[in-house]
């Protein structure tokens, strides 16, 4: 159930980021993460209200650290979706199961098995082949890219561990009410400019909150059903839909190590899913 519900996840978010791109840096980030936040919130209060839950998480520490972690994983990968092609910046973002990896023995004391070692090491090497050129051209977006993987991997840690306390629909409502007071903030703080989008930009914003909102549910529960190294690992599939993105919308056709980095990935998620179903464990 967890890979099913990560595999969903990644492909809502890979949908997301290429209606970012299409945006094509019109909107200031500080904003664009505030309307991302904002829009889905009255969704989320009314549905929390009809199961008569509480609106606020019972780890308030927790939670605030998921926000901040979320927050500049958000404002990194729109960076670098802003100024390179959607499947690099994807490519790179999949390098987030590695530093999971590292981080949740460390953090939560969850050991990745085998099978995930290997799609980790397997996808780790295919980003090496798709990026060995990509590092050359876009260096400071590739860094961002890099540096949104690990705080994304921060964030799905502190996830991992709400989920022990809190329900999945209360979790992402307070992230997204914390993600958008921050960036009020940072608003007023930092950029101090605000942008009214128009026409069509309505349009791909809306439905970047939608797409947004959906991902963090969905890879929310995906953390309830399995060990966080695991369920990062299967998010290997959104390199397969950012390819197809980047070429339909856009024309970017990845190089030739990057077929070949593609392939080492999607091996590597087929060999955890064929692991989890050896055990006899729903997919």
């Amino acid at each position: 159930m967890a890979i099913l519900l990560m595999l969903l996840s990644s492909a809502a978010f890979t949908t997301m980021a290429a209606m970012v791109k299409g945006l094509d840096g019109a909107i200031p980030i500080a904003e664009l993460i505030l309307l991302r936040c904002l829009i889905p919130l009255p969704f989320f209060v009314y549905i929390i209200k009809r199961k008569g839950v509480p609106l606020l998480v019972q780890a308030k520490g927790l939670i605030l650290l998921r926000s901040l972690a979320g927050a500049a994983a958000m404002a990194c990968f729109y960076y670098a979706l802003t100024n390179m092609p959607i499947a690099d910046c994807v490519f790179l973002g999949r390098s987030q199961p590695f530093f999971l990896a590292l981080l949740a023995p460390i953090l939560i004391g969850e050991k990745a098995p085998k099978a995930a070692w290997g799609a980790i090491g397997a996808g780790l090497v295919g980003v090496f082949f798709i990026m060995k050129p990509g590092l050359a051209a876009w260096p400071i977006a590739a860094w961002a890219s890099l540096s949104g993987a690990g705080l994304a991997a921060l964030a799905h840690i502190s996830v991992r561990q709400l989920n022990r306390t809190d329900q999945p629909l209360v979790i992402v409502f307070n992230f997204f009410l914390l993600t958008a007071l921050m960036a009020v903030a940072w608003s007023v703080v930092v950029e101090n400019d605000l942008v009214v989008p128009q026409g069509q930009q309505w349009l791909l914003i809306v439905g970047i909150g939608v797409f947004a909102s959906l991902g963090q549910f969905l890879m929310t529960c995906a953390y309830r059903y399995d060990k966080a190294p695991v369920v990062a690992a299967s998010s290997y599939a959104s390199i397969i839909l950012s390819v197809i993105y980047g070429y339909w919308f856009w024309g970017e056709m990845p190089q030739p190590l990057a077929w070949v980095g593609a392939l080492l990935i999607l091996a590597g998620g087929l060999i955890l899913i064929w692991s989890r179903r050896g055990r006899g464990e729903k997919l």
